[in-house]
């Protein structure tokens, strides 16, 4: 037995990982291409540049292969611990509000959705042109649109599920948005944001007793007590992060937009992703 295959059988789980975060997230919808159009599709990548996501757009043509910010194996990390979240999406409409490049929305038609919108505005002026070409490519139909999360309403539509991560501390209304997106909410929501440093674990304090808080009552400077940050100017160099809040916040926030918070996944000590169900109002 040769050393290689020797040291795949002693570690076959980790080997395959390995290889696999190391080129990012595949396609189950990527194809073979000749050459010719390779080349093409590889120009293509470039000239949109730089993505966000990096997923196998063709066999073997990544859209970051660099390895340039967020990273090479950026959303595989994020994909494997959102994908068990997930209900069953076959045959259902979902939104992905703030899709970036369209790994996500891409995903959720690969498993079956029936109708999948990603939307984005302003942060990434070159995002839904890089979702819509990866679409294209791909072979998914998959509808990317440039849009506001504020104007989810106009949409007279409903989603049976929605996709909202990493945008939250980006808006300067992220209640507005978050109730926008209530509004086109059949069924359930995924919700990520960074927020501040916590032990993995949410304690809120009893609900009769922030049901009506005085300024002066110790409460109001409880730790647990909903709480939100407010960045005036750049967090660690960016210019678009406005709250960062904290456990008890994101969980009240939620509740008071019309989302029940149910399971929460503690990526980090400074993030969180929330699986919620809508509230009928």
């Amino acid at each position: 037995m040769t050393i290689k295959r020797w040291f795949k059988n002693l570690f076959p789980s980790s080997v395959a990982k390995v290889r696999e975060e190391k080129y990012g997230c595949r396609m189950l919808s990527a194809r073979n291409v000749a050459d010719t159009e390779a080349r093409a599709i590889t120009a293509r990548v470039q000239e949109l540049g730089p993505w966000f996501h990096n997923y196998e757009i063709a066999s073997g043509i990544w859209t970051n292969s660099s390895g340039r910010f967020p990273g090479i194996e950026y959303p595989l990390g994020r994909w494997q611990l959102i994908e068990p979240l997930l209900p069953n999406v076959k045959g259902k409409s979902c939104l992905d509000v703030g899709c970036s490049s369209g790994f996500f929305s891409l995903k959720l038609k690969e498993l079956g959705a029936a109708y999948v919108l990603g939307i984005d505005f302003e942060q990434q002026p070159q995002a839904i042109e890089q979702a819509q070409f990866a679409a294209r490519t791909l072979g998914l139909d998959v509808d990317f649109r440039i849009m506001s999360a504020y104007d989810l309403g106009t949409l007279a539509k409903k989603f049976d599920v929605i996709l909202f991560m990493g945008l939250f501390y980006h808006l300067r209304h992220p209640l507005v948005a978050l109730e926008a997106a209530h509004a086109v909410c059949a069924g359930s929501m995924i919700f990520q944001t960074i927020t501040m440093p916590h032990k993995k674990k949410l304690s809120e304090l009893d609900p009769a007793t922030i049901t009506n808080v005085h300024r002066d009552s110790s409460t109001m400077s409880d730790d647990r007590f909903p709480a939100l940050r407010f960045v005036e100017g750049t967090l660690d160099g960016d210019v678009t992060c406005w709250f960062i809040p904290n456990l008890q916040a994101v969980a009240a926030i939620l509740r008071s937009c019309g989302f029940q918070p149910g399971q929460m996944t503690f990526t980090t000590e400074k993030e969180i992703i929330v699986s919620c169900s809508v509230i009928r109002r």
